[in-house]
């Protein structure tokens, strides 16, 4: 059993524990909506943390219990004075948070088909995408029932974030306190803070919420910290959720490494694709000390080795830099071509792009685009250079990005 599906486990069975609690059976007209419009009286913020220090945070509500350690994460419940608690994993590192929620929801809806011996009905009432302090989170709300001869409706509400190199997962596995479960988590989340960062601190972050047609389903995540040359090295992270087709979620999480001169020239680019839980793309770029370029790895359980040649290729830090460029030039000078690697449309060759910057939106922001033949991603960019918001088509449904937070500087 690997170390995601143990804490899967642990934290599905803390919220199956609750199940007689957590469902109900039917009885008269109107009583399910009644459990599930639920709230709690919560009480004043305070202070929980674990005995030796490892962790502190101030939420409304109480700490249950003590703190179970364990060698992946640590396990915490929170009673909000519901008949069963919220449960949380505090993870050691940041795993994958669109994977994760999906993995958790599945452990659970398994241990109850398990439990009743008959299916298990799933609906996804609604999934979100927010923010709390600095802190992007995924939210996904549940309602379930089992088959018959005696049908039992419950609810699951799930919450996950990232915070200081680390992710904390939270479940609560019981009809109603949905308001009740966001605000307990997102002060957790929010105010949480760990006695040890392994991870470098980065010198700029900033944070986008996803969307199409109106719905949140993810967030995007851009850090910069220095390389032991003391070059940049850009993290580029996203978490995605939808609707499946058999009720469930599907879940994509893709992270991009890059390498790259204080300029923005890619030195090297390493990329992992997950989706529903499994690598579907896991690729590295390399530099041929100017012969060109080296993309080997794995693509849909087939192996991938090409070379091609592109003397330079820009980075995520090289566009921005691109762009901060041109707004000191005049209008009619504001193109720029130049080349990247860009997987999503070719994983064995570089592609061609034209960024163009355009007129003022206001007095910080420009309007920008970067077109790869006929495909456009429409930007509003800041003065350094970075994307403030965008919007592009992606997989034939058009996807917006708004950047919800951002801190430090890129130069």
């Amino acid at each position: 059993m690997t170390w995601m599906a143990w804490v899967a486990r642990r934290v599905a069975l803390l919220a199956a524990a609750a199940t007689l609690f957590g469902c109900a059976v039917r009885h008269g007209d109107g009583w399910l909506e009644e459990l599930r419009q639920r709230e709690a009286t919560l009480p004043e913020s305070r202070m929980i943390g674990a005995s030796d220090g490892a962790f502190g945070a101030e939420v409304p509500a109480i700490r249950s219990g003590s703190v179970v350690t364990g060698e992946q994460a640590d396990m915490l419940s929170l009673d909000i004075g519901s008949d069963s608690p919220i449960e949380c994993a505090l993870y050691h590192d940041e795993v994958e948070s669109a994977s994760t929620v999906q993995t958790m929801a599945e452990q659970v809806f398994a241990d109850l088909e398990e439990r009743y011996g008959v299916a298990v009905k799933r609906s996804i009432v609604d999934f979100d995408a927010g923010l709390a302090g600095p802190s992007p989170y995924l939210e996904l709300h549940w309602q379930y029932q089992t088959d018959e001869p005696q049908p039992v409706f419950g609810e699951l509400e799930q919450m996950i974030a990232s915070r200081e190199g680390r992710s904390v997962y939270c479940v609560h596995h019981e009809n109603g306190y949905r308001d009740s479960f966001r605000r307990v988590v997102s002060s957790l989340i929010e105010t949480i803070r760990f006695a040890e960062y392994d991870t470098l601190r980065p010198y700029y972050t900033q944070v986008a919420l996803l969307s199409s047609a109106g719905q949140r389903f993810g967030y995007s995540i851009v850090s910069l910290t220095l390389d032991d040359d003391g070059d940049p090295r850009v993290v580029l992270y996203s978490a995605r959720l939808g609707r499946a087709d058999d009720g469930g979620v599907t879940a994509r999480d893709v992270t991009e490494v890059e390498h790259a001169s204080v300029g923005g020239v890619l030195h090297d680019k390493m990329l992992t694709d997950y989706r529903d839980g499994e690598v579907a793309r896991s690729l590295w770029l390399e530099d041929l000390a100017g012969a060109g370029w080296r993309v080997s790895g794995e693509v849909d359980g087939g192996k991938l080795l090409a070379v091609f040649e592109q003397p330079q290729l820009s980075s995520w830090l090289g566009d921005a830099s691109y762009f901060r460029g041109m707004m000191t030039l005049p209008a009619d000078e504001r193109t720029v071509e130049s080349h990247a690697w860009m997987p999503e449309i070719d994983a064995d060759q570089s592609v061609s792009r034209t960024l163009h910057l355009f007129d003022r939106v206001d007095g910080q922001h420009y309007r920008g685009s970067a077109d790869v033949g006929d495909w456009r991603q429409q930007l509003v960019l800041d003065p350094q250079g970075a994307p403030v918001s965008s919007t592009g088509t992606i997989a034939g449904r058009e996807v917006s990005a708004e950047r919800v937070f951002v801190e430090g500087a890129l130069y």
